[in-house]
């Protein structure tokens, strides 16, 4: 025997004894299976000693699962029958210990001249765990295409080397279509993303398709079958990447988040009408409501906004008061709805003078105050004066009458840190030495005492 010969008798007898291959002679006699050769590795995959199966005491077609045997028994008499030698077959056996295997076997045969008694060499391979991974992966995939059709959400499944996406039905019916009337291209759902929302798509899908987000979501408009634009939730992982990160595979959900993009606008557009209204309230709180000056309140923080600037900054300020000179003869001679005009007519020329930052507010009655930023006592009864001189005969009329209006000032320059009780005090005291000497004057108090 040659070297060759040699190698392939010592590579086979390893293989059948210690491998995976299960080597079995067997003969056909007259319609009786007799074993007549098995090699020891088939008590370690199915557990039968050799010496059963030859002695017969294990029938060879018993083990064959009962599904499985009429199908042995008929392929394998065709077979005989057409003198076909060589036979390739897949079939379930039962261990010894009552487990089914899964088997995959190649079969020469051989008959003698007579007919008689048919030889037949079978090389057996156990694929049970082939079997089983495989049962796993349809097992899968039928539970993942069963989590499709129920989900209550759209469903779709990218292979990005084809381009094409398997679009789920609920994924179809969310935006009005049947399935058959979308095809599963990559196309049908881009052209469908409303021109707005297309750029911030793309670049969110680039970014997880080259790993840098974990997650891909977006919110987004879908053109629905009726025309009109729905709001998508769209969620996406890749499954599937190559060496350098790039996605391969990508699965993800759509949910139609239409209605709650609608209360939210609907509650955004509340929001802006309630903080419309809070702002009109506010303005309404800080305002008086004949002159629409700012009220007294609204001086009142303005004056403790002034302290504390000069506190920190040495930012000075002066206050001054105003009262309207003989208004009582205006009410009493032209009645209080003519009044009030003389009132708010006095306070638009106040607006009209009065330049920012500089506060004006209707202090009370006839009464108004003005906070001068950055602003001296001689300079404010300079601008003062200025506005007297705005208080010209045709400023106020009564039917052809003119109205004169003027007034008188009592004028506080804020030097040191005092309270804004005294702030208010010493203005009060300046206004009624202006009005006691006369009225039309303009008076700044200084150490104390009132003088002009």
């Amino acid at each position: 025997m040659g070297n060759m010969e040699q190698v392939f008798e010592t590579s086979f007898q390893e293989m059948t004894w210690n491998g995976p291959v299960i080597f079995m002679h067997w003969v056909m006699d007259q319609g009786k299976q007799e074993v007549k050769h098995i090699t020891p590795n088939v008590q370690r995959f199915f557990g039968y000693e050799p010496e059963e199966m030859i002695s017969g005491s294990i029938p060879l077609l018993s083990i064959i699962f009962e599904e499985d045997r009429q199908k042995f028994q008929i392929i394998m008499k065709q077979r005989i029958a057409s003198k076909s030698p060589f036979w390739e077959s897949t079939y379930r056996i039962y261990s010894k210990d009552g487990d089914i295997r899964f088997i995959k076997s190649y079969t020469y045969i051989k008959q003698d001249q007579a007919g008689n008694e048919t030889s037949i060499f079978s090389y057996l391979f156990d694929q049970t765990e082939i079997q089983n991974e495989l049962n796993m992966h349809i097992s899968l995939e039928h539970r993942w295409a069963t989590a499709i059709d129920s989900a209550r959400e759209g469903v779709w499944d990218w292979d990005l080397q084809s381009n094409e996406v398997y679009f789920s039905k609920h994924w179809k019916k969310m935006l009005g279509y049947e399935e058959h009337e979308l095809p599963n291209e990559f196309s049908e759902w881009r052209k469908r993303i409303h021109p707005q929302d297309v750029s911030k798509v793309d670049l969110e899908i680039k970014e997880h398709l080259q790993n840098k987000t974990e997650l891909f979501e977006s919110e987004h408009r879908l053109l629905h079958a009726d025309g009109t634009y729905r709001w998508i939730l769209d969620r996406g992982k890749a499954v599937k990447r190559d060496r350098w990160g790039n996605a391969k595979r990508m699965i993800g959900t759509h949910v139609d988040i239409t209605e709650r993009k609608e209360i939210e606008n609907l509650l955004h557009k509340r929001n802006e009408e309630l903080e419309r209204l809070v702002e009109e309230v506010k303005e309404l709180s800080i305002t008086d409501h004949l002159t629409t000056l700012f009220n007294r309140r609204k001086m009142v923080d303005e004056i403790k906004e002034a302290q504390k600037r000069f506190k920190v900054h040495g930012q000075p300020f002066t206050l001054a008061i105003l009262d309207l000179d003989h208004f009582k003869n205006i009410n009493d001679r032209y009645g209080h709805t003519f009044g009030d005009i003389a009132l708010q007519t006095f306070a638009n020329l106040l607006k009209a003078q009065i330049r920012e930052p500089n506060i004006v507010a209707r202090w009370g009655g006839e009464e108004f105050i003005i906070l001068f930023h950055n602003s001296n006592g001689q300079e404010t009864r300079q601008q003062l004066l200025s506005l007297q001189d705005c208080c010209t005969d045709d400023l106020l009329k009564y039917r052809m009458d003119s109205v004169r209006l003027s007034f008188s000032a009592g004028v506080y320059e804020y030097t040191s840190l005092q309270s804004r009780e005294s702030i208010l005090k010493h203005a009060d005291q300046a206004l009624y030495l202006a009005k006691s000497l006369g009225r039309k004057k303009i008076i700044l108090y200084k150490e104390g005492l009132p003088i002009g």
